[in-house]
């Protein structure tokens, strides 16, 4: 029952008023900037940390069914492996809103490496930024998508 009170096409069904879409508008606003927020602060706490090459490797890619609000999406998920000391490992996931943007990004990752940020004082602790992860493989994705068009923008 809460997820049917939470999908977005309920919520909208019965909004009443401009004042109603207003706060959901608000809302969602909200949320983005809080991801937003969260990753950026999660770019500053590592800044300072070294990095190593990773080697992306076991990449895989599904679809997530939505559920009752109906939005599905594909998950993009692989390994990492990267040598400080001794050799440490982690894994990475994100979301792709279409099949051919998962399939984009899972061509573009493929025989690619990564830049893994780590603690110098626990080593396996290493992180991707997800600008970096999405750095690899956009253009891959974007010449797919649009032929022999450039990818512009940053």
């Amino acid at each position: 029952m809460l997820l049917v009170l939470l999908s977005p096409f309920w919520i909208f069904a019965r909004l009443r008023s401009w004042w109603e879409i207003l706060v959901i508008a608000g809302l969602l606003v909200l949320w983005a900037v809080v991801q937003t927020f969260r990753e950026k602060l999660r770019k500053y706490r590592t800044k300072g940390w070294p990095t190593a090459t990773g080697t992306i490797a076991n990449i895989k890619i599904r679809k997530v069914d939505g559920g009752l609000n109906g939005v599905d999406y594909w998950k993009v998920s692989f390994d990492y492996t990267y040598s400080v000391s001794k050799e440490q490992t982690g894994s990475y996931s994100f979301n792709c809103v279409t099949e051919a943007m998962g399939n984009g990004a899972v061509a573009g990752l493929v025989g690619k490496t990564a830049c893994v940020h780590y603690n110098r004082s626990k080593e396996s602790k290493g992180i991707l930024w997800e600008d970096e992860v999405w750095d690899i493989w956009w253009d891959t994705y974007w010449q797919m998508s649009h032929g022999d068009a450039a990818a512009t923008g940053d």
